[in-house]
């Protein structure tokens, strides 16, 4: 075809346009004229089984009312069933494309839309809007445990630091675009947006579970559950697609006991006051918004703190330790929300020991099972033994310079404990290390070493001047007892006479010492160490009596922990 032939075609193209748009016809869906219909939502992607709520919006500019009717092309592919509020009840049978289509009753405006389905799980979706408690609750772990039951999960979190139920309704009210949204895929992978609305955020997903919380200051009081929680549960209702949603109250958990809070003058500085005050309003609120389900956090944790752990639930006054705490509330919410029974569940945390992956789940078990009560975890008053078998090293590299794993890193000595050593496998131990008499600060010196350790582990380390520290300690606690570990120690300074003594102390005990004077290939060896009787070992440093450096410096660099009848090359 030449040029002047496909000009020629486009101009009768836009001839016959001209000559439609032209026409005066009331049965036309032309913009023009002021009457239309469209689907709000242009193209759906579903799996089958999914159902889905498709709206149209109809022209009403001439005060004309339209009732509404839903057809599907292909049925083995989708149904639609048509409801008293003019929208469609999509479900997907069978995976394949098809057309949505929506007319007037009269037949003269009609509108279409592409659906697809596709085959595989369905992956459940969880939104939770309020004011961070829930996004620390669902963030880590929650995943993990669903999925070793069988299913697939997406978790949104969506919320403003501190906000309450007040303030999401100025918020709607108002259309702000003011929310943190946290999106976890179902490959784990975390998305943030800020700035955000929550009418977009409910809108963006077919979301199967909807969550509402009040702030933590206020979440013991009954007048915003009252007065703000309907309202933005109708509101929320009105956009959401799934209309299958089950919507859900996250009763938060009450402040640490020795919160410096304002707001726990509120309930007398009272921790189970406040325990109270939050299983009341919370479970008052379901009945007043009509609330499908309750998710007990606040309770789990209440339960946890009835055993050995205590106050070591949050990290702060009012936020979980991210380890214990957050493992609690996400089996929580797997149990309340699926009925998955979390105490017959094979996962385990790396992060935490046999005995405290137990305790965890009791705690979110009970809280199921008696919301409203606190349930004494009896069993778990003191900590249990470590029941982990170390079978390779532990690599530690003190100083500020981070080494790649199987390195664990102490940065500073005045950083919290190192809760939870890895072996060189990436096995959580349990192993926890902390130091115990304070070292003077940290040193990088940029230095090498020929032993086969990264630079970044040679370069810094922790030290001392021991003429004003004269020694040094480190502990370590929760190992497995009942077997024996030799300690390697490695120093490097680019100095003379800094000679130093590490005395590992347990059950049994033993020393050894090392001139750490440019020291590219030496270390020093305590061998077969049983911990005490309570799995820990007392780890001293300080000047060999062949140390004669002006400021008796000594120092560590790395601890290699190596098992009883292991080979370590080079030994």
């Amino acid at each position: 075809m030449t040029m002047k032939t496909i000009k020629s075609v486009f101009c009768i193209i836009v001839l016959v346009i001209l000559a439609l748009t032209s026409c005066n016809n009331d049965e036309s869906v032309y913009l023009s004229n002021r009457k239309f219909v469209r689907i709000d939502q242009s193209s759906l992607s579903l799996t089958v089984g999914e159902r889905y709520k498709v709206t149209a919006s109809a022209d009403t500019l001439k005060g004309d009312s339209y009732k509404l009717t839903w057809s599907v092309l292909d049925t083995k592919v989708a149904t639609v069933e048509n409801t008293d509020d003019n929208a469609g009840i999509i479900t997907a049978v069978a995976a394949g494309k098809t057309v949505i289509k929506v007319e007037t009753a009269d037949q003269r405006l009609m509108y279409f839309a592409d659906l697809t389905v596709t085959g595989g799980e369905h992956a459940l979706k969880i939104l939770t809007i309020g004011s961070g408690i829930a996004d620390d609750a669902t963030s880590s772990y929650l995943q993990d445990i669903v999925k070793s039951a069988g299913k697939s999960l997406i978790i949104g979190n969506l919320f403003t630091e501190g906000a309450s139920l007040e303030d999401h309704m100025n918020n709607i009210t108002e259309g702000q675009s003011v929310y943190q949204y946290n999106r976890i895929g179902v490959d784990e992978s975390v998305n943030t947006q800020n700035s955000q609305s929550l009418k977009s955020i409910v809108k963006s997903e077919n979301w199967d579970y909807i969550s509402f919380e009040e702030s933590l200051p206020l979440s013991g009081k009954l007048e915003g559950y009252q007065t703000y929680l309907p309202q933005i549960v109708q509101y929320v209702k009105g956009l959401a697609t799934n209309p299958d949603v089950k919507y859900v109250i996250h009763q938060p958990w009450a402040y640490a006991q020795n919160s410096t809070e304002n707001a726990f003058t509120d309930y007398d500085r009272d921790q189970i006051k406040m325990f109270n005050a939050i299983v009341d309003a919370t479970w008052n609120a379901k009945e007043l918004a009509a609330i499908d389900i309750v998710v007990p956090s606040g309770t789990s944790i209440q339960n946890g703190r009835t055993s050995y752990i205590g106050e070591g639930m949050l990290r702060d006054d009012s936020y979980l330790n991210m380890n214990v705490g957050r493992f609690i509330t996400a089996c929580t919410w797997a149990e309340a929300l699926f009925g998955i029974d979390v105490t017959a569940v094979s996962y385990k945390s790396d992060n935490l020991s046999n005995f405290d992956t137990r305790l965890a789940k009791e705690a979110a078990h009970t809280a199921v099972l008696n919301p409203k009560l606190v349930t004494e975890l009896v069993d778990y008053k003191e900590k249990g033994p470590n029941e982990f078998i170390l079978d390779c090293p532990i690599y530690i590299d003190f100083g500020p310079v981070v080494s790649d794993a199987p390195f664990n890193n102490y940065r500073y000595p005045t950083d919290p404990m190192l809760e939870n050593l890895k072996d060189e496998k990436g096995n959580s131990t349990a192993f926890q290390l902390g130091v115990q008499g304070k070292f003077t600060g940290t040193l990088d010196r940029g230095l090498g070493n020929s032993l086969g350790l990264p630079q970044t582990a040679s370069q810094d380390m922790f030290f001392c001047d021991g003429i004003t520290i004269s020694e040094s300690s480190f502990k370590m606690s929760y190992l497995t007892k009942d077997r024996k570990y030799t300690f390697i120690f490695y120093g490097n300074i680019n100095d003379n006479n800094t000679e130093t003594e590490y005395e590992v102390i347990g059950k049994t005990s033993g020393s050894a010492r090392l001139v750490n004077d440019y020291n590219g290939n030496r270390v020093a060896i305590v061998p077969n160490i049983a911990p005490a009787d309570d799995g820990s070992i007392i780890i001293k440093l300080r000047p060999g009596p062949n140390n004669t450096h002006w400021a008796k410096f000594f120092g560590v660099n790395v601890m290699i922990i190596i098992p009883e009848n292991y080979q370590f090359p080079g030994l």
